[in-house]
């Protein structure tokens, strides 16, 4: 079991930049795109985004849990729920780097990077294609044979094809970068797309309403207002030591009693299985708790 130390918990959990995240593309969306997401999402209760994640789910052992999440628009207080996840298909651009045999290179004339004719926008889409190749590392990626949409830039909806050199016909053939040799490629394909619906739910009208819903709705326990045995305290104390980033308390099985009354105490002892039930690495991630004073994050990993 590790524990993660949490220094601003109410800070930690809440998002007042939504800039901060990225997109899930080669390109981001732009800034201004992200903020009338958030707005929508604060002010309608819903919005609907592609590969854009605003709360975020994850495995609890067989479970399947949301991180908790929370929004404000300044006024009120939020918590950002993950709806409904769904694979929609989009008809895009996208533009690759399709890795060739070097002997190929007799004849074929090729660039360099950076090619200052293209424009910053375009010189920007290059490079994320020869990092999607991995062009500075030998060996370098054959992403031809990659499913559409991962292997370069794909061209979202905020990410305007009409705008590029690129697209549809890229004003370079051959691109050679250190002893590799790329044919660039543009091609309109069926992407698949993950499209997300969150909503928001309002939890408070202060700051202080909106603490005392964290202490109320994430917390698991505040140790030192429950009774602990010499030997989970032994837990507790070696998963809370901070060596290196984290704590880390480890045994083998069956369970031990200092064990299982920390996990009790996180709500996950009820969760679990026993070993020999584990087939593969299974984790209990996001706990959170307070013990000596300070907010902790526990995650349990079982091995098989």
């Amino acid at each position: 079991m590790s524990a993660y130390s949490v220094e601003e918990p109410f800070k930690t959990l809440l998002r007042t930049d939504p800039t901060g995240h990225r997109a899930q593309f080669a390109i981001d969306y732009p800034d201004e795109y992200k903020r009338t997401v958030y707005d929508e999402l604060l002010a309608s209760g819903s919005v609907t985004v592609l590969s854009y994640q605003l709360a975020y789910e994850y495995e609890f052992g067989s479970e399947q849990r949301e991180r908790p999440q929370f929004g404000t628009d300044g006024d009120r207080y939020y918590r950002i729920h993950v709806d409904t996840v769904r694979t929609v298909e989009r008809d895009w651009w996208e533009f690759y780097l399709d890795l060739q045999n070097a002997e190929q290179s007799d004849g074929t004339d090729p660039v360099t990077a950076p090619i200052t004719s293209l424009s910053d926008r375009d010189q920007q889409i290059l490079q994320q294609a020869m990092e999607a190749a991995a062009a500075d590392r030998d060996p370098a990626i054959d992403v031809g044979d990659q499913k559409p949409g991962s292997r370069g830039v794909t061209y979202h909806h905020h990410l305007d094809s009409e705008a590029s050199d690129l697209v549809p016909s890229p004003p370079f053939e051959y691109l050679q970068h250190n002893d590799h040799l790329f044919q660039a490629r543009a091609k309109q394909e069926t992407i698949p797309v993950t499209e997300r619906i969150f909503t928001a739910e309002q939890i408070g009208e202060s700051r202080s309403e909106y603490e005392q819903h964290v202490r109320d709705a994430v917390l698991e326990v505040d140790f030192s207002t429950v009774s602990l045995s010499s030997e989970a305290t032994e837990v507790l104390d070696m998963a809370t030591d901070g060596r290196p980033v984290s704590g880390f308390y480890e045994e083998s099985p069956p369970l031990s009693d200092g064990l299982d009354a920390v996990l009790t105490h996180l709500n996950a002892a009820d969760h679990m299985r026993g070993h020999s039930d584990y087939r593969e690495y299974t984790t209990f991630p996001n706990m959170y708790a307070i013990y000596d004073g300070s907010w902790y994050e526990f995650e349990l990993a079982v091995y098989p």
